[in-house]
């Protein structure tokens, strides 16, 4: 992608004169391109700047096994919402500019992922932490609470059909795509996969629309307050306490009951704890299937990016081994032997208990 080609799709897109003035690929971009595009809009004279951030499925689509479609659908229907999102712009399902690969378009909001200064040892850094993740908690209620059937997010997603059909709804929906997209056997996860039907836990805490990846890294922040929330490829209908168990390490940041408790207030019910243990080993099968599946595209020579190789089989092997240890373990058990051995990305091990 370059910037004369871009302004020229762009012009034809809007109907007027774009200027592309700054291209920058983000990365890793492991999921998806993400091309951040500085742009002068209208006629010389009466031009304004704004910038825009375009998604593009890299060659041999992304290794999250959702359609960037899905996405586009979901900012989509958000944009009518009180949640705050980019607004999102166009789909286009196979643009010349991208190689017939299909992209879509969004505003930028401005802001940074990682808020700085929270890994500090000091009194003052422990405040904002403690503002931070109630901050965060407060926000991610907003999205539980929506009404998602009057925005249309049940057409494009499944929905349980109870509190205690949630799980096992996202449980099988996610064993389907595994036995779809896995590139061997595995029979170690195939057992793993019936360790998770045999501890389900009774109920979901609700039937809400959830993120499917939060907190800190995933978000877009503006003096600790979030202004966007980034990120819905993984977005679903089920159980909020999922959000909140795979929010980077957001609930070790503060007192965990506080935080908690918190949310409750926020959200308007109650959260049945045990289902956080539950989702912490869960997070283990979703992102070994996720890395395995951005391996087919390597192996087939459509993307030969060596990360994808190195995370597709090595650290894919890793978390193999990691669901094969479990198996005899209960949920508690287990979720303590996942976390323990599986280091946070984005906090430092003090703060946030890795």
């Amino acid at each position: 992608m370059n910037q004369q080609e871009l302004s020229a799709y762009l012009s034809g897109k809007f109907d007027e004169p774009v200027a592309v003035t700054g291209l920058k690929q983000t990365f890793p971009g492991m999921s998806r391109e993400t091309w951040l595009v500085e742009t002068l809009r209208g006629k010389a004279g009466a031009q304004h700047g704004e910038n825009l951030v375009v998604r593009v499925d890299p060659p041999g689509g992304s290794i999250v096994p959702v359609p960037l479609f899905f996405e586009w659908q979901v900012y989509e229907r958000l944009n009518r919402t009180e949640i705050p999102v980019a607004q999102a712009y166009w789909y286009d399902g196979a643009p010349a500019l991208s190689q017939g690969r299909p992209l879509f378009v969004r505003a930028m909001v401005e802001g940074v992922t990682y808020p700085p200064g929270l890994q500090a040892d000091t009194a003052e850094a422990a405040e904002r932490r403690k503002h931070v993740v109630l901050e965060y908690v407060e926000k991610i209620a907003i999205i539980h609470r929506l009404d998602w059937k009057s925005y249309g997010f049940g057409e494009i997603m499944p929905a349980p059909s109870s509190p205690e059909d949630a799980m096992r709804s996202e449980l099988m929906r996610w064993w389907q795509i595994w036995d779809e997209i896995r590139t061997e056997p595995f029979p170690v996860i195939t057992e793993a996969l019936y360790w998770f039907l045999e501890h389900l836990p009774k109920r979901a805490a609700a039937v809400t629309l959830c993120k499917g990846q939060t907190g800190i890294g995933e978000e877009i922040w503006q003096d600790d307050k979030i202004v966007a929330f980034s990120d819905w490829e993984l977005a679903h209908i089920g159980d909020p306490i999922q959000d909140l168990a795979l929010s980077q390490g957001m609930l070790n940041m503060w007192d965990r009951q506080k935080i908690l408790a918190h949310y409750e207030s926020c959200a308007g019910f109650s959260l049945p704890l045990e289902n956080i243990a539950y989702y912490s080993v869960w997070e283990v099968f979703n992102s070994m299937l996720t890395l395995n599946a951005g391996l087919r595209a390597f192996l087939s020579g459509r993307n030969r990016r060596l990360a994808r190789a190195t995370l597709g089989l090595g650290k894919v092997k890793v978390y193999e081994h990691l669901l094969g240890s479990i198996l005899d373990m209960d949920v508690e058990e287990a979720a303590a032997f996942c976390i323990k051995r599986r280091p946070n990305p984005y906090h430092d091990k003090k703060v946030s208990g890795g």
